[in-house]
């Protein structure tokens, strides 16, 4: 492809593969930056100062809340934006800078641990800024990065997003204890600050507006995509999702959620009721886990995910999950061995982190491209789905058979997983792709 740069200006990000891999990966680190703030070290600090569970729990709970609500943020972008700056940089600033000014307003008002209210107030705002900027993200991947470079490029999302709430913790932790709790929001908005600087200075596409008041006009490419009215968007959506494929991948989606949700419901009561670790011990390994998941995602997984293809890959995924549970499984004799808790809980995240960078490049082919903000949406809210039936029946599948039965049902749901991406059709869903972008390329 030939590459141009605007006359006094930058690059845009559809020319560039570099450019394209940075953005993304920064962007998620800057998205992990603040969950990290709030899921994890604001509920320490309030720990330390004396906070209730109940307190803890209804934070944490206007923490998650926004995340529950975010596939209406797809429909909101995929029929709103100002397509002069492209189809997502309108909206990716503007939710960063959101996500900055709240933290620095937090900064300012400096709330006490013992006012849950308004701290929960700005977690939810700042969150729900928070999750307008990763369904802008995902969006923006899915209109610019290519189909051969999208499992490196979920790589660097899924691992930049592991980085940042390991980086966004630990600073969070270290600066409240050490300067104050103003000065630690300060340093996290400084941080989303400087990340957004990145959209404000490379356009989506040649030829359109840095900022609202600079030259430039809308590319054909994104005026075609761009949905006029809720009708045709809701119609689209609907179209899209009602594909034999799509519901494949709906199921494999909903098995991951699946096995992340038995995962996060068993291991801990494994590792602490059988294995004596106390919470602190067990959250200490599950942060190293994470984060050495989220270094595999930038520099090995995505690679393997390319070279292999998103499809052999999930299906790689779900056989080394399935067969590392049931290792785990026929190894109940040494479940109070340090070493084999730790082993599991790095295998397993590890190898969910290279299910779902295959998986997300796989959705990422099927959405489609007037919707698919909306539709990346969906299939990120099925895979949640997961997650929760996955914890609404732990407890019932721990009362037939004990801890055992929950590591069945995930071999069970890691089978079902690997049929659905068996029969998922990759080569359908590509010529699909290709009719629209015919179509679209038709109608200029």
């Amino acid at each position: 492809m030939a590459h141009s740069v605007e006359r006094g200006g930058l690059p845009a990000i559809s020319e560039y593969q570099t450019l394209r891999f940075l953005s993304v990966f920064l962007l998620y680190v800057a998205q992990g930056a603040p969950i990290g703030v709030f899921y994890f070290a604001i509920p320490a600090w309030l720990a330390v100062n004396g906070a209730s569970p109940l307190e803890i729990g209804g934070f944490l709970g206007a923490t998650g809340l926004p995340w529950t609500l975010k596939f209406v943020n797809g429909f909101i972008m995929d029929r709103f934006t100002y397509l002069p700056m492209g189809r997502r940089r309108a909206w990716l600033i503007g939710a960063q800078s959101v996500m900055a000014l709240g933290l620095i307003l937090m900064a300012l008002v400096d709330p006490s641990p013992s006012q849950i209210g308004t701290l929960s107030l700005f977690a939810f705002c700042i969150m729900t800024a928070t999750t307008f900027q990763d369904v802008a993200v995902d969006g923006m991947a899915v209109d610019l990065i290519p189909d051969d470079e999208r499992a490196r490029a979920n790589g660097l999302m899924f691992g930049g997003q592991s980085i940042g709430i390991a980086a966004g913790t630990a600073f969070a932790g270290f600066a409240i204890a050490s300067i104050g709790f103003p000065g630690a929001m300060i340093g996290n908005a400084g941080f989303v600050v400087a990340v957004l600087m990145i959209m404000v200075v490379f356009r989506e596409r040649p030829g359109e507006r840095l900022l609202p008041w600079t030259a430039g006009a809308p590319s054909a490419e994104s005026a075609a995509r761009q949905a006029g009215t809720w009708w045709p968007l809701i119609r689209s959506v609907w179209k899209a999702m009602v594909t034999r494929d799509a519901g494949l991948l709906a199921v494999a989606q909903i098995a991951t959620g699946l096995l992340y949700g038995f995962y996060v419901g068993a291991m801990p009561l494994i590792a602490i009721r059988i294995g004596g670790w106390n919470d602190a011990e067990f959250s200490a390994l599950s942060g190293s886990a994470n984060l050495l998941a989220g270094i595999l995602g930038v520099l090995v997984i995505g690679f393997i995910a390319d070279r292999l293809g998103s499809r052999p890959t999930t299906l790689l995924a779900f056989g080394l999950m399935g067969g590392a549970v049931a290792i785990y499984w026929m190894a109940q004799p040494v479940w109070a061995a340090d070493l084999a808790i730790q082993i599991a809980a790095l295998a397993f995240l590890s190898l969910y982190t290279l299910a779902q960078i295959a998986i997300c490049a796989s959705a990422m082919k099927v959405c489609s491209l007037k919707v698919a903000a909306t539709q990346f949406t969906l299939f990120m809210a099925i895979a949640n789905l997961g997650i929760t039936l996955a914890s609404a029946s732990l407890g019932p599948i721990e009362a037939l058979g004990g801890y055992p039965a929950v590591l069945a049902a995930m071999i069970i749901v890691a089978a079902v997983g690997a049929s659905a991406i068996y029969l998922f059709n990759e080569n359908a869903v590509k010529q699909r792709v290709l009719d629209e972008i015919d179509g679209a390329a038709a109608a200029l």
